[in-house]
């Protein structure tokens, strides 16, 4: 139990928060809240997996021992260094956070004492003013908090089965049992060369990694697991698109993310749709690589392309490129995909703003890209 607790917690929260304050950088830079180290720094432990588990793959069909104790101590590695890097911006954080605690403290006596005196003031009772935007803002928020944690529970509960898990599940629980590395058949048991198409993408090897870690058998991890940590990380996206096409303020970004959610639910018009392999296949490459990968580029390309001011856009250039690893792990056409998706999109700034290093920039993040499907007809 103890082994699943802190598995879970490391994998899911420690690493990937401490990983993140690598990207948020000096305090007298642009401020970067806890969504963007989170998302930045489980980004940056995908990648890593990505380029630790193609080479030991390929040297060492045996080598699930030793792919689980590089990657656990580089994600090690690279959060105490996240610590270390980014202590200053965690100071100003934690005083940002007692600033806002003490303002609300303070707030709240207020309200406490002009309750005893029985001083009233006009728009709401006991003396407390009630702001309708705020009160509504927070009605709103609840409503997407429910319907996502709505899609959460359905995913647990009622875990479904597709028939390619008889594929991809079943070499995460080969990789977790056996320590061998895609060859074995999934469909008959037997010695086999490696699968180049599929083996290159290692998402089913990272389930494995994930329940060795957690202690926690891999079937389960990818049924039950997964679905509790893709549907939140989704949502933490739409949440970030929302925030720069809406503002902050208001109820539109609420609703937004509430409107997604409705339409995610009843979005299984077909068994195509990305509704459907979003809350049905959630583990699986393919839906990660639409519902998630795609959906970090959007949020990206907004932060680039979509703000008058254009400084400290280095680091989501760079996110874009360590996303653009995480793509090919996906499944072996995510390379592809992304990498078109970027190119199109840098074309297309580069037209408008009258900026070639757009297209030029665009080129070198989709670098990763490039070598992934080289190695992809190489070996194929």
């Amino acid at each position: 139990m103890l082994q699943k607790a802190f598995g879970f917690l490391f994998l899911f929260g420690i690493a990937p928060v401490c990983t993140g304050l690598l990207w948020v950088g000096a305090p007298g830079k642009k401020r970067r809240g806890p969504d963007f180290v989170y998302l930045a720094g489980f980004l940056t432990q995908l990648a890593l997996f990505q380029l630790v588990a193609v080479p030991v793959m390929l040297v060492n069909p045996h080598g699930m021992g030793l792919l689980t104790g590089l990657t656990a101590g580089l994600s090690a590695a690279l959060s105490i260094m996240g610590v270390v890097f980014g202590f200053p911006a965690l100071q100003a954080f934690a005083r940002s956070l007692a600033e806002r605690i003490s303002q609300s403290l303070r707030k709240a006596g207020r309200a406490k004492r002009r309750r005893k005196g029985g001083r009233r003031r006009r728009g709401g009772p006991g003396g407390i003013r009630v702001e309708p935007l705020a009160a509504e803002r927070r009605v709103f928020w609840a409503l997407a908090l429910a319907v996502v944690g709505f899609q959460m529970y359905m995913a647990y509960a009622y875990a479904s089965f597709d028939g390619d898990d008889s594929y991809y599940v079943v070499q995460s629980v080969l990789a977790d049992q056996t320590g061998v590395l895609n060859r074995i058949r999934p469909y008959t048991g037997l010695s086999t060369d490696l699968d180049v198409r599929h083996a290159l993408a290692a998402l089913p090897l990272w389930v494995a990694y994930v329940a060795r870690i957690t202690g926690i058998h891999a079937t389960i991890v990818a049924h039950s697991l997964l679905p509790l940590v893709w549907i939140p990380l989704t949502y933490l996206c739409y949440f970030e698109i929302g925030r720069l096409l809406f503002g902050q303020e208001g109820v539109r970004l609420p609703v937004f993310v509430t409107l997604t959610g409705i339409l995610q639910i009843f979005g299984n018009t077909s068994i195509y749709t990305n509704a459907t392999f979003f809350l049905t296949r959630t583990w699986q490459g393919k839906s990660i690589l639409c519902n998630f990968v795609l959906l970090v580029q959007v949020w990206l390309l907004l932060e680039i392309f979509g703000r008058r001011k254009r400084r400290y856009q280095s680091v989501y250039w760079k996110l874009l490129a360590v996303n653009n690893i995480v793509s090919a792990m996906m499944t072996s056409m995510g390379a592809f995909l992304a990498a078109m998706f970027l190119g199109i999109a840098g074309l297309s700034a580069a037209v408008r703003q009258r900026k070639p290093s757009c297209l030029l920039r665009a080129a070198v993040c989709c670098i990763p890209n490039v070598v992934y499907l080289v190695m992809l007809l190489v070996m194929g």
